[in-house]
C-alpha cells in the first residue's frame, strides 16, 4: 500500500510540474506578461509566484471572462499544491484524488485563456 501510494505521490509532483509549466506559459503571453519563477524551482517559491501572478490580474487588459480563467488556473494550482504538500505529511485518502481534480480544473481553464490569447494576439 506504501508503494502504491509513492508512486501516486511522485505522480502528482511531476503533474504539478506540468501544470505550472502550462500557466507560466500563458502567463508570459499575457498583454502585460507575468513571469513565473523559472529553472529548480522549489514548491514554496512556485507558491509565492503564483499568488504573486493573482494579484497581477486586476491591471492585466484582459475581458473578464479570461482573467477568471486565468485566476481559476492559479487558485487550482495552489490548492493542488497545498493537498500534495499535506499528504506527504499526513495522507488522507481523498488528498491526491482532490489535488488531480484541481489539476484537470487549472488545466481546463487554462486551455480557455490560452485560446482567446491565441486569437488576439498581436
Amino acid at each position: 500500500m506504501a508503494d502504491e501510494h509513492d508512486k501516486n505521490i511522485e505522480q502528482l509532483a511531476m503533474d504539478l510540474a506540468v501544470s505550472y509549466a502550462e500557466i507560466a506559459t500563458a502567463l508570459r503571453h499575457l498583454p502585460i506578461p507575468v513571469r513565473l519563477p523559472e529553472g529548480l524551482v522549489q514548491p514554496k517559491e512556485a507558491a509565492e509566484g503564483m499568488i504573486r501572478a493573482l494579484e497581477l490580474m486586476d491591471s492585466e487588459p484582459l475581458p473578464e471572462g479570461v482573467r477568471l480563467d486565468i485566476q481559476t488556473a492559479c487558485v487550482s494550482w495552489l490548492n493542488a499544491e497545498e493537498l500534495f504538500r499535506m499528504d506527504v505529511v499526513k495522507p488522507r485518502a481523498y488528498r491526491i484524488p482532490g489535488a488531480t481534480l484541481c489539476l484537470l480544473t487549472a488545466s481546463e481553464a487554462i486551455i480557455q485563456a490560452m485560446e482567446w490569447l491565441v486569437e488576439n494576439q498581436e
